[in-house]
């Protein structure tokens, strides 16, 4: 009983490895509805969670970055000009015990 308890045990941990929390950072651009205004941004910590079985890293960043500016802001375009990304370590009570 205690290798089939293993199995899933293993199973477990590596469903809970298949992702990376990530925090972007991302220079933008993007044309503001008011008269036609083209505005540069710097844009530092947005959360990402990169599902490795579901995109690549880069698409996730990039996808992260698209919602945040959607969901913060009115634009007619916006342009993802450069963006740099750093995971962060999560320690949830799974990993202490």
């Amino acid at each position: 009983m205690g290798k089939v308890n293993g199995l899933f045990q293993d199973a477990e941990e590596q469903a809970f490895d298949r992702y990376t929390n990530i925090l972007v950072d991302a220079d933008v651009e993007m044309m503001l509805p008011d008269f036609g205004r083209i505005e540069k941004f710097r844009m530092c910590d947005i959360p990402c969670v990169w599902v490795w079985d579901e995109s690549s890293r880069e698409a996730a960043e990039r996808m992260a970055v698209l919602n945040y500016i959607g969901e913060n802001y009115i634009f007619d375009w916006v342009v993802i000009k450069s963006w740099s990304s750093s995971p962060v370590k999560v320690d949830t009570p799974e990993r202490i015990n």
